[in-house]
């Protein structure tokens, strides 16, 4: 009996197997669960922009993921179906709107399920990503942009063997790319606070608590109280656990939170004598398990912990 299957730049997407065929060579890719699934959906929704929330509300559904989940799915799938990030001629990322996956590369093809049934054994599948190794610090966009001023910076700085070489000094590199974080931050900030109409300020919570940790809530000065969110009461132990370690290593601590929608970007910086560290991320769905909340948190804030210089 015949059977209806999608298949993207000649690979049959098999659903059942957790795999993509290829129909030129017959080769078989396992992907991951999720990485399968969010293939699926931008099939479904071939021809159409879909944003990071839908995706991620389809996909993960209600799960507690971190900013780099998603990114790193459409790196994967990039990779399997043989286009990459710069050309994106399969999967398109549209500045400031989401992802498309280009319909002209999608196709039906009819085939008997005997002809792709589950080999005996398959690779086994790559674990996915499914918590940020490293956060991102800028929106897609803002990182897209510095990526092509140091793309260009490093085609002056390394330049072909034939052409003269010349190369610009290290402290130049970091002062451009700089300036460039600098303006696209003020920029998106400057929308930003447009766009919602209100100042955004930052109001320190719980003064005091810790002996090595300050909070603060980033929020529309013109909030009523009755809206505040109730992030500090979720988090208040693992803090506790965070402010016992540093305050062994004589490290100080600012966290600053906001809540949009169903997201919660949360930052922290770590200050020691001699060393200087940064995380941000954006956490989905946080409202839903408390614990896979505060386990992401406790991991990520303690990995940087360990990265700090140890002073002499």
């Amino acid at each position: 009996m015949n059977k209806t299957y999608y298949a993207v730049n000649n690979w049959l997407v098999d659903l059942p197997s957790g795999s993509i065929i290829s129909l030129i060579s017959g080769e078989r890719k396992r992907l991951g669960e999720y990485q399968l699934k969010l293939l699926d959906v931008l099939v479904t929704n071939a021809g159409k922009i879909l944003t990071r929330e839908e995706l991620t509300n389809l996909v993960w559904e209600r799960r507690v993921i971190g900013n780099n989940s998603l990114p790193n799915a459409i790196h994967a799938l990039r990779t399997a179906l043989e286009d990459d990030g710069k050309t994106q001629k399969i999967i398109k990322t549209i500045p400031k709107k989401g992802y498309l996956l280009e319909q002209a590369w999608c196709r039906s093809v009819e085939r008997e399920s005997e002809e792709i049934d589950l080999p005996a054994t398959l690779p086994a599948a790559q674990p996915e990503d499914e918590v940020a190794d490293t956060a991102e610090l800028l929106p897609a966009p803002a990182q897209e942009l510095i990526q092509a001023k140091a793309d260009a910076i490093h085609a002056r700085a390394f330049p072909h063997p034939k052409a003269p070489r010349f190369r610009l000094p290290p402290s130049l590199v970091a002062l451009l790319l700089l300036i460039v974080v600098v303006i696209v931050s003020g920029t998106a900030g400057w929308q930003y606070a447009n766009s919602r109409g209100s100042r955004l300020v930052a109001t320190e919570q719980e003064a005091g608590v810790y002996s090595n940790i300050r909070i603060y809530e980033i929020s529309e000065a013109n909030r009523p109280t009755m809206n505040k969110e109730d992030f500090y009461s979720k988090i208040k132990d693992t803090l506790y656990a965070v402010n016992q370690q540093i305050k062994t290593q004589s490290i100080d601590m600012s966290v600053y939170y906001q809540s949009v929608d169903q997201t919660l970007n949360y930052t922290f910086a770590l200050k020691s004598r001699c060393d200087k560290k940064q995380l941000v991320m954006a956490i989905y769905h946080w409202r839903i398990d408390t614990t896979q909340l505060n386990n992401l948190i406790l991991r990520e804030t303690r990995r940087k912990i360990s990265e700090m210089e140890t002073c002499a």
